[in-house]
């Protein structure tokens, strides 16, 4: 029988579907070793095995080996084959697609335990409090953990069990990770600031959870939005972690009276914080300088290009109502070694100039950016103020307690090669756009705002003088007019807009209207369960509206705390339980006992080999050694409490000693 011979077009089709066939199997090659790799780890684990979606299809591609045929019967078979490999693929990417996943970010990933000490870059506990808010409410969720990991198909965990450990840290985890029990765990252990180095608590940070629907309404009526609460209650003291700050000073025997700032001049005697300041609140908290890009004195944070960075003030007061406004605005120009300053204008509260000068960049300057700047090559010929004058000058200048304003601060902030704690940046505080990404130019913000344009000189370039004024007008408006003012996404209402605020009260005063079908409240009617040690009850006991919902249990001991904590890991779609490990709270808790010390256990020593390897000798176990069994014993036990495809967060609250971070752990059964 002759061999039917295809036509030309025919021919080409029949190789674009032969490209296409081996691009699939190679998929499906890659998912074979995939699999081989998931199998591997869930054998070391102990875990079960899941159903492999993909053995029916592997076993079809090893079966149709087939090449391209030359008769037209041949060719049919092929098409038939390639459209069973095409469905089966679909399959594959449809079932994958139907569950939860968790991975780190580049974010994340720098944060890891395993990395250098040097080259980690920690993550915040408001970063973990982001990821379990997101577990709870989802998209409703102001922060997403998006920064340093992702978690799609969250809507479908089956639930989420929180771990909290006090009395553990960086130190002794950097110790434990080599013992067995940790390396088959196969958990990822990320370095966290601890909450203790500015004088907050796992707790504080915790309790800003929205653990029920009535939480969330009542945080969202007095602040406007779930993102405006959280920012209300994120912890601005976070940045007392990363610069040296003075303790606060006793309050003051008068109110009239005036005391030095140490730099040789007087001012009023500072007033006690106000937690309801919006001057306070509209300052960047740690997290979100850190989300900015602005530079802070974090190891590993990019090191290279903050080794000769300095500090606006060897030693910072605490920021209060009456600290002094400064705003900033810089010029810059391109040189050999990249962005650098070429002009600096600082404006303070009463909008008068209280610094302004030329620089001269010691580096060969390959473009002025006269267009931006204003600056040209002979504006530049006899000067002689060098960066390190215009530091002198700040260093001299600005109170240890100021804040500095601006837009898009961290820009001014690198040309200056500084660093400031407390900042509050008009690129933040005002968004018109609906997108915390999407920053809105000073110049649009002022014509809105201020009904006036600025950068208007063509070819002269901008004004430092007229960008810092700007920048300061637009905040003290915003202290005027109110926290959600220019600010969309917190409710706030543009000119010649209607107020976002009135919307959102009319659906509040619908008594029978339906919430909008992308809000989705029942997902947070999700019932959470708490089980703490009765000496950190209090600090629970504090928030009340956290706990109120939540089923809440309190027990003396470590294992009772744990038993319940189990049981509340399957009642509940979220479980927290927090346990002492200190030293101090476990002898409180034998003292309230009335509880002798335990005699030695077997499982208290150690056995070690001779070198004959006849007598066997029991050592006693360290304090150490207790501790790491202890805790992957705890870990354990809550881990395997864990529903599959379920999220396990452990959170180790760190040491007393400086240095000892907190570290947190995250795995999706």
């Amino acid at each position: 029988m002759k061999d039917i011979k295809l036509s030309a077009k025919e021919e080409k089709k029949m190789k674009r579907l032969e490209n296409k066939k081996r691009k699939i199997e190679a998929f499906l090659n890659v998912a074979e070793m995939n699999e081989s790799d998931r199998k591997r780890s869930k054998a070391t684990s102990g875990e079960p095995d899941s159903t492999d979606i993909n053995a029916d299809l592997r076993l079809f591609v090893g079966e149709k080996k087939l090449s391209m045929g030359s008769t037209g019967a041949e060719s049919q078979d092929f098409k038939e084959d390639y459209a069973a490999v095409k469905e089966k693929y679909r399959e594959h990417k449809r079932q994958n697609m139907s569950f939860p996943s968790f991975r780190l970010k580049t974010a994340g990933e720098e944060a890891l335990l395993t990395r250098p000490k040097e080259a980690r870059v920690p993550l915040f506990i408001s970063d973990l409090q982001a990821l379990l808010t997101f577990c709870l409410v989802g998209d409703e969720a102001p922060y997403h953990p998006h920064r340093w990991c992702c978690l799609p198909k969250w809507n479908r965990l089956t639930n989420v069990v929180c771990l909290v450990i006090e009395g553990v840290g960086t130190t002794q985890m950097e110790q434990f990770l080599s013992k067995p029990q940790w390396k088959e765990s196969n958990l990822q252990f990320l370095e966290v600031v601890s909450p203790r180095s500015y004088g907050s608590t796992i707790v504080d940070e915790l309790a800003l959870v929205p653990t029920s629907k009535r939480k969330l309404d009542l945080l969202v009526k007095k602040h406007g939005s779930l993102e405006a609460a959280l920012q209300h209650l994120d912890s601005k003291g976070s940045v007392k972690a990363l610069f040296p700050t003075a303790p606060p000073s006793p309050p003051p025997p008068s109110t009239s009276s005036t005391a030095s700032d140490g730099d040789g001049k007087s001012e009023p005697q500072k007033q006690p914080k106000d937690e309801n300041s919006l001057k306070l609140r509209l300052l960047l908290s740690a997290k979100q300088m850190l989300i900015e890009g602005y530079p802070l004195p974090i190891n590993g944070v990019s090191d290279a290009e903050i080794r000769d960075f300095v500090y606006t003030k060897d030693v910072y007061k605490e920021v209060h109502e009456n600290s002094e406004l400064f705003s900033v605005d810089c010029e810059m120009c391109i040189t050999s070694a990249g962005s650098e300053l070429t002009k600096i204008c600082v404006v303070n509260e009463q909008m008068e100039v209280v610094y302004k000068s030329l620089v001269k960049p010691y580096n060969p300057i390959s473009n002025y950016l006269t267009r931006f700047s204003g600056v040209t090559a002979s504006d530049l010929e006899d000067v002689e103020t060098r960066l390190e004058d215009v530091q002198e000058a700040l260093r001299k200048l600005l109170p240890r307690d100021c804040i500095l304003v601006g837009q898009s601060l961290n820009f001014d902030l690198k040309a200056l090669r500084m660093m400031h704690p407390y900042v509050i940046d008009t690129a933040v505080i005002f968004n018109i756009t609906g997108d915390r990404r999407r920053k809105t130019k000073l110049s649009t913000l002022t014509n809105i705002f201020l009904e006036r344009d600025i950068q208007v000189s063509g070819p002269e370039g901008h004004c430092p003088e007229e960008d810092a004024r700007a920048a300061l007008e637009l905040t003290l408006l915003k202290l005027k007019e109110g926290y959600h003012f220019g600010d969309v996404i917190n409710g706030g209402n543009l000119p010649g807009f209607q107020p976002m605020t009135q919307i959102n009260a009319l659906q509040e005063r619908d008594p029978e209207g339906s919430p909008p079908a992308k809000k989705k409240c029942n997902k947070l009617d999700k019932s959470v369960g708490i089980s703490v040690m009765t000496s950190l009850e209090q600090g629970y006991r504090k928030f009340p509206d956290f706990l109120d919902g939540t089923t809440f249990s309190t027990d003396d001991l470590v294992d009772d705390v744990i038993e319940t904590g189990k049981q509340f890991a399957f009642q509940h779609h979220m479980s927290i339980t927090h346990v002492d490990l200190s030293s101090s709270s476990n002898a409180a808790a034998a003292k309230d006992n009335n509880s002798m010390p335990a005699s030695p256990r077997d499982d208290q020593y150690t056995k070690t080999n001779s070198s004959d390897n006849k007598d066997i000798k029991c050592q006693p176990r360290s304090n150490d050694e207790d501790l790491c069994s202890r805790l992957a014993a705890i870990c354990d036990q809550m881990y395997s409490h864990t529903s599959m495809n379920g999220l396990f967060v452990m959170i180790l609250g760190g040491g007393d000693t400086r240095g000892n971070n907190a570290v947190a752990a995250i795995k999706l059964v």
